[in-house]
């Protein structure tokens, strides 16, 4: 039996994983040699254990990536605004450079330069600088300057967004572990010098021979996507 190819990406050997796992429990199920295997029990338990290691880790990273990119999106907007509301202060036009200076006027207490504080300052800057834009006072400024509202209104939904994203990022690092490349070589190594070793053995047996035969033919599809993306990327 081929061993499990290390390139492998972790959503690809979480996924396999899972698979080998469940076959081993469908399998185990029969009174058989099989199910009453305490070696392959036992390898199985540290296999299954690593998978859910895994999973776990490649949530936590996904979550992480997500925060991110929140934080990128409000910081765009901000810059934006900033932009916005210089321009609009500069053009010949009385009325809607006055409305763009009272505007420009608070943004300046903050800056730009915010984007560049850690995630809580920012945030807690983004929340008082909404709160001054939403005072009654400069509406009708902000109704004078065409495309200010929206930027308001968008950074108003992309902090929101950013809250939510920090509330799932604080969850998942209450429960996070090792990394999902950490995880990834344990479970490699319980597989490929644990498991495969094991299982080729017992093959030949009645009992094992299907389990076998199918948990084959699943490594061998894992690798054939990790062979078939090294071509891939050679022909680009």
């Amino acid at each position: 039996m081929k061993k499990i190819n290390s390139n492998m990406r972790v959503a690809e050997l979480d996924t396999l994983s899972d698979v080998l796992i469940r076959m081993y429990k469908d399998s185990s199920a029969a009174e058989n040699a099989l199910s009453k295997d305490t070696n392959l029990s036992l390898i199985m338990a540290e296999v299954e254990k690593l998978s859910a290691d895994i999973t776990t880790a490649i949530k936590s990273d996904r979550v992480s990536s997500t925060l991110d990119e929140a934080d990128i999106a409000r910081d765009g907007i901000i810059r934006n605004l900033g932009d916005a509301l210089t321009g609009y202060s500069a053009i010949p036009v009385a009325a809607k450079k006055d409305s763009a200076q009272n505007l420009l006027a608070v943004f300046s207490k903050y800056g730009k330069q915010i984007t560049q504080k850690n995630f809580a300052e920012e945030s807690s800057l983004i929340e008082s600088m909404l709160e001054d834009f939403g005072a009654e006072n400069l509406s009708s400024d902000i109704a004078a300057l065409d495309g200010v509202g929206e930027l308001v209104s968008e950074l108003r939904t992309a902090q929101d967004s950013f809250n939510k994203a920090n509330d799932e990022y604080t969850k998942a690092s209450v429960n996070r572990g090792e990394s999902a490349t950490s995880v990834k070589k344990s479970l490699i190594s319980a597989l490929n010098d644990k498991f495969v070793p094991y299982l080729s053995a017992v093959a030949p047996l009645a009992d094992y021979k299907d389990f076998a035969t199918k948990c084959e033919a699943e490594i061998i599809k894992a690798n054939a996507t990790v062979s078939g993306r090294k071509k891939t990327d050679k022909a680009k």
